[in-house]
């Protein structure tokens, strides 16, 4: 009888243990399914992801990083060579005056600014191939031409200045560089010393003494005849051309500091 009581007894413990799991079991679900279910999100390939930016950019600001302008030429250290980076951002952007200049005009115009100063984009003379393409390195001529004729005006041969026409003029460009850049042999045969985005001038009167009346920039692209190309505006367009020598080189520079 008491063996009987027992299993009695241990059948209602069991049936109650039984029933207490399966009532809190039914709990925990009901309070699962109350709370919303975790969004999932399909992961893109890191290609076409965007990414955030860290901070909102204004409309219509600059793509580049304004130019901390120098008094010369801005570099430092005894560089006797441009980079890569800076021989291709000089011939690129000479390059693109052939697309965009189709008017000669060498006379007198009031730039859009200064420092950083242009005529309109779809004008130009051989100076203005330079003074945009240097333009691509952080060097502007307008500038730094202006300044340094106001330092030594006697060596210009000037007695005043002008920003809008100074740093055009073939004479005041050849002058500045003389005294500021880093001046090359114009010897043709010497093959190795010709650079892409080296600034070349030119005479076209074959004489001792003859005085500079064009400019142009050094291509990174070789002729026929072994020599780079040369992009220039001598009119009616500019060009890129197999022209190295075919006036007397009077100078042969480049964009860096004199030695």
């Amino acid at each position: 009888m008491k063996d009987q009581l027992k299993n009695v007894v241990w059948g209602l413990v069991l049936a109650v243990t039984v029933m207490a799991l399966v009532v809190s079991t039914t709990r925990a679900r009901a309070a699962r399914g109350a709370e919303p279910e975790p969004e999932v999100t399909a992961q893109l390939p890191s290609d076409q992801l965007t990414p955030v930016p860290m901070s909102v950019e204004l409309t219509g600001a600059l793509t580049k990083p304004p130019v901390a302008f120098a008094a010369a030429f801005p570099n430092t250290g005894p560089r006797v060579f441009l980079s890569w980076t800076e021989e291709g951002a000089i011939v690129a952007r000479a390059r693109l005056e052939l697309e965009k200049v189709s008017i000669y005009d060498n006379s007198w115009m009031a730039t859009n600014a200064y420092p950083m100063g242009d005529v309109p984009w779809n004008r130009g003379a051989c100076t203005d191939v330079v003074v945009r393409s240097l333009r691509e390195i952080g060097i502007d001529l307008q500038e730094l031409v202006h300044d340094d004729i106001l330092r030594d005006m006697q060596a210009y041969g000037m007695s005043s200045v002008d920003p809008h026409i100074d740093h055009r003029r073939v004479s005041t460009m050849f002058t500045y560089l003389q005294r500021n850049a880093m001046g090359l042999t114009a010897e043709l045969r010497d093959k190795a010393a010709w650079r892409a985005g080296d600034i070349v001038f030119v005479a076209w009167q074959w004489k001792r003494g003859a005085l500079p009346e064009h400019v142009g920039i050094i291509s990174d692209k070789i002729g026929p005849r072994g020599l780079p190309l040369v992009i220039e505006n001598s009119g009616p367009k500019p060009i890129e051309a197999d022209s190295l020598g075919r006036g007397k080189v009077v100078g042969h520079f480049r964009a860096l500091r004199k030695r």
